[in-house]
């Protein structure tokens, strides 16, 4: 296989052989008809084609070059009627092409796409054949363009395209695909904290990863911001990461440039985190160092600043760095299609000099009106800052392995409050919701969705890092967007491969039957999770291999949780000959469907713990017939 690799003016490019959508003038350009004619047909635009129009047809060009080793013609035509037989013609709805259809089933069809829809159709006229590319919206016209390179034998991944060795004689396009989505919202949440994930992405490749989610048909982009772990305890985070800034609206100037902020960053060498010791580059062993550019290797942000920022001046530019990569890199992404969402965790966990500002001045950072204020004052220096989609707030860590104290609720559902009348107060150009390890409270999974307005989406990642599956609670909650996030691997084997493609089909079907319109895949890694990565996009739009009920209620039997046996164990308790009762359990069932006739029942439950020791460390309700 072979990959192309495109130069984006303007960035600096190592040697990757990485394959990036091309959104120079080259994409927006008309090539006269002066290209040798061969085995490709031509591609023809509207002479005011949209820049996704243009952008879809010169993809489409680049790919049949690459394929046939023929340079396709690219033409302007006036009206519909004035394309050549044979031609690719692009066509986004609304746009000259769509309107000026004269057969009036293919102008229904492309007039019925709704916004993320793409049709690829082969049509006859009195003269020979065209195919159409059409799209309900920009993003969906390349859509198609790229699911016409797939056609080719293109195959796309996150980390760059696959194209097959050798070129082929002649191109034939037999096509009647329309491509409709399962989910609305469709993409990837890449974690920072580690040195295998973004932490050390630069612009370049912040832009490279965004221009493949296209190709992918996927329109998400989220990040998780770790907060200022107040602890200091070894092995983690030693401070914020500079993704959001906490402070006050007077503490940024217009342009969102921060005034006053606190230390805050990235992943590096000279800085170690959880399973890194730090060390030099210089130091590594087998001549690894001469690798790397900078014995405290990072991110283009940290350089200088490595391992952290010292000054209060430091602290600021490692600020403003990360939102210049973010709001150019989230520029493009908007025009791609891609939605975007940044946050930090609820409760929020305001930095100590931000704390002594506020008590400076005389305010006290425990009171939530203080706390609302500062929610104002991120969400407008983020609207400065660089475009979004969506702020979340993602929930403690914690309670993925333990409940939560009635206090610690009680926090996060007032920090909640807070943060939503500032919002409403500050009127960003951007949506909330939320998202964390687990849905809601371990006691109450669904608490949020009583409290939180239904404008708000809901979000979490599986729990056991994605060794368990979907969490069946978002099949209890109605009327609100609904997200979720498998892992597309797990973070204590990111040294491995892991192969989970079937993981990824299973937690896209039960998505898909617990009334999600969201699904996200958590990751570091890019290059080793093609297959996993794949498997999910493909998911998002596809499922005709799926056997599962359509509905949770249809299932019969056990729903999630998985077999445990406790053969050697000493059973407490359980009474004269039933240990055996309690030797072979369903762990972390989330319940039971079992058909039986209508009458009345009497319902004997019984539980072993085999696990947790700690009091509160396993905590769940109880449910029949939904009471």
């Amino acid at each position: 296989m072979r990959g192309t690799r495109t130069e984006v003016p303007g960035m600096k490019h190592r040697s990757n052989g990485r394959t990036f959508l091309v959104l120079s003038a080259i994409a927006v350009a008309v090539f006269q008809a002066c290209a040798r004619k061969g085995p490709s047909p031509d591609i023809v635009i509207a002479r005011d084609a949209s820049w996704h129009e243009r952008a879809a047809a010169a993809e489409i060009r680049r790919y049949l070059y690459l394929r046939t080793g023929d340079l396709p013609v690219l033409r302007e035509a006036e009206s519909f009627s004035r394309i050549p037989t044979g031609a690719v013609a692009i066509l986004e709805k609304g746009g000259t092409f769509a309107q000026g259809l004269s057969d009036p089933g293919a102008a229904a069809k492309i007039a019925a796409l709704g916004p993320e829809d793409y049709w690829l159709k082969t049509v006859m006229r009195r003269s020979g054949p065209m195919v159409l590319v059409a799209g309900g919206s920009g993003p969906a016209v390349l859509y198609g363009a790229y699911q016409l390179a797939e056609k080719l034998g293109v195959r796309f991944f996150l980390e760059g395209d696959v194209v097959p060795d050798g070129t082929v004689e002649k191109v034939s396009l037999d096509l009647d695909e329309t491509g409709h989505p399962l989910f609305a919202i469709r993409g990837i949440q890449p974690f920072h904290d580690f040195a295998e994930g973004p932490d050390w992405w630069t612009l370049e490749n912040y832009k490279a990863i965004l221009g493949q989610l296209p190709k992918l048909r996927l329109n998400f982009f989220g990040l998780h911001t770790y907060p200022e772990n107040p602890s200091k305890e070894k092995g983690a985070t030693p401070n914020a990461e500079p993704t959001v800034w906490i402070g006050r609206e007077g503490d940024f100037g217009a342009d969102g440039k921060v005034l006053a902020s606190y230390p805050a960053s990235y992943q590096n060498t000279a800085r170690g985190n959880w399973g890194y010791e730090a060390k030099k580059t210089g130091d590594f062993h087998f001549g690894a160092g001469l690798l790397f550019e900078r014995d405290d290797f990072g991110n283009d942000v940290m350089a200088g600043f490595s391992p952290d920022p010292v000054t209060a001046l430091d602290s600021n530019q490692v600020f403003d760095r990360a939102a210049a990569v973010f709001r150019d890199a989230f520029t493009l992404a908007r025009l791609l299609g891609v939605k975007t969402c940044v946050g930090t965790e609820t409760a929020l966990t305001i930095p100590d000099l931000v704390k002594k500002r506020l008590a400076d001045s005389g305010r006290d950072p425990k009171d939530p009106a203080v706390v609302k204020d500062l929610y104002k004052g991120m969400f407008k220096r983020i609207a400065a800052a660089y475009p979004v989609d969506y702020y979340w707030f993602w929930t403690n860590e914690g309670w993925t392995w333990s409940d939560a104290s009635p206090e610690a609720i009680a926090s996060v559902t007032t920090d909640l409050a807070m943060g939503i009348e500032a919002w409403r107060e500050a009127a960003p150009p951007f949506s909330l919701a939320t998202c964390g390890w687990v849905l809601g409270p371990p006691s109450d999974r669904t608490l949020f969705d009583r409290v939180l307005p239904k404008d708000v989406a809901m979000s979490c990642i599986n729990r056991e890092v994605g060794k368990a599956p979907v969490d069946p609670g978002f099949s209890r909650i109605s009327g609100r967007s609904l997200w979720a996030i498998p892992w597309m691997e797990d973070d204590p084997a990111l040294t491995s491969p892991q192969l989970w493609a079937g993981r990824m089909r299973r937690d896209a079907a039960d998505a898909l039957r617990y009334g999600c319109d969201g699904l996200l895949g958590i990751h570091w890694r890019t290059r080793v999770l093609s297959p996993n990565v794949l498997a999910l996009a493909r998911a998002a739009w596809d499922q005709s291999w799926n056997t599962l009920p359509s509905r949770v209620a249809d299932d019969i039997g056990p729903i999630t949780g998985q077999y445990v046996a406790f053969r050697d164990h000493e059973i407490a308790g359980a009474g004269l000959g039933r240990a055996a009762v309690y030797r072979d359990v369903r762990d972390r069932v989330f319940g039971y469907h079992l058909p039986v006739p209508n009458g009345i029942y009497s319902v004997t439950l019984q539980f072993v713990e085999g696990e947790i020791k700690q009091k509160g460390g396993r905590v769940f309700d109880v449910l029949i017939q939904g009471r």
